[in-house]
């Protein structure tokens, strides 16, 4: 499954259930987080780890920004979905 955002395709994994994820405004910066974005009625977490900064979310493996609105995060285990 895609989110496009601004023309851009984001993948995001399977639909997620919230119970093991912490509130987005309890994120840490500088550190590897996977994301859940609410879509269509339903959680889904991004595929790839990214990092909040002082400007917003970037993508850790191009350090891309990221213009998400994401609602929970947790700590980015290196498999994603």
């Amino acid at each position: 499954m895609a989110w496009n955002i601004l023309g851009d395709a984001f993948d995001m994994g399977k639909t997620v259930h919230i119970l093991d994820w912490r509130p987005i405004a309890t994120a840490p910066a500088d550190v590897d987080l996977e994301l859940s974005i609410y879509d269509g009625g339903e959680y889904h977490a991004l595929v790839f780890p990214c990092r909040r900064d002082g400007s917003g979310w970037r993508d850790v493996a191009t350090n891309r920004p990221m213009p998400l609105n994401p609602t929970h995060w947790r700590r980015w285990d290196g498999k994603g979905q």
